[in-house]
């Protein structure tokens, strides 16, 4: 096969997925087995903010990424990597669930908020994160589902 330039939207795809992969591993994955310490780097609400149910809940979103989004997003780094076509589809499997765990950690936020227990008052940062992985999933998903084959042809 000939080697040619990888697009410039391989490189930020690869770039979110990274980035995404060392988030999940330290918040989501450390908050199964040491909830305190991913609190402790800012990946995770204290049970001041969020309540001892919070906390919960929050690390069954953990189990839930770990055993789900950590394997989809390791595989796209790796398939489009090495330029295989089964990249895209599983690429695109983590865009879906980057803009819907955005979009219901967003809703979780609103409806959350003034209830007995819950006492997070997101900042700036929450709702960066939150609107980048929404713009980044959804633009991914589009991009994946029109262009992707520029991804992984002649590599």
């Amino acid at each position: 096969m000939k080697k040619t330039k990888r697009p410039t939207a391989f490189w930020g795809i690869c770039l979110f997925l990274a980035i995404s992969l060392v988030f999940l591993l330290l918040g989501q994955t450390t908050a199964i087995f040491a909830y305190d310490f991913a609190v402790s780097v800012g990946l995770q609400e204290s049970v001041a903010e969020i309540s001892a149910y919070g906390v919960e809940v929050n690390r069954s979103f953990g189990v839930g990424d770990t055993l789900v989004y950590v394997p989809l997003v390791v595989g796209a780094l790796f398939g489009l990597w090495r330029g295989k076509p089964w990249s895209l589809p599983v690429a695109g499997a983590v865009m879906g669930i980057s803009a819907y765990w955005a979009v219901t950690t967003l809703a979780m936020l609103l409806f959350l908020s003034g209830k007995p227990g819950y006492n997070l008052e997101p900042g700036v940062a929450y709702w960066f994160i939150l609107g980048a992985y929404i713009g980044v999933g959804v633009w991914g998903i589009v991009y994946l589902s029109l262009r992707g084959h520029r991804l992984v042809r002649d590599i």
